[in-house]
């Protein structure tokens, strides 16, 4: 990925620009990023970072997941009597 800094932006667009960040929960250089694609007509894809992280989280075998599951399947059990 390439990065470009932009020079002398007024002050009006940069405060639109942050305030959209805002509104939308979003970083600043991701709504900008938004903007510029949609304004040249590509549609912003969706960074897929999982990868990134599998060798810290793991991955399971579906076999794996099927003895995980198993295992644990008493614990969605709920007692009413603890409820009480």
């Amino acid at each position: 990925m390439s990065i470009i800094t932009i020079h002398a932006l007024e002050p009006a667009v940069e405060k639109r620009i942050r305030a959209r960040a805002r509104q939308q929960g979003k970083s600043l250089n991701q709504t900008v990023k938004e903007l510029l694609a949609e304004r040249v007509g590509v549609k912003a894809q969706a960074a897929d970072h999982r990868a990134d992280f599998a060798e810290f989280a793991g991955v399971w075998s579906a076999a794996e997941a099927r003895v995980f599951k198993a295992a644990t399947a008493d614990l969605a059990r709920v007692d009413a009597e603890d409820w009480q």
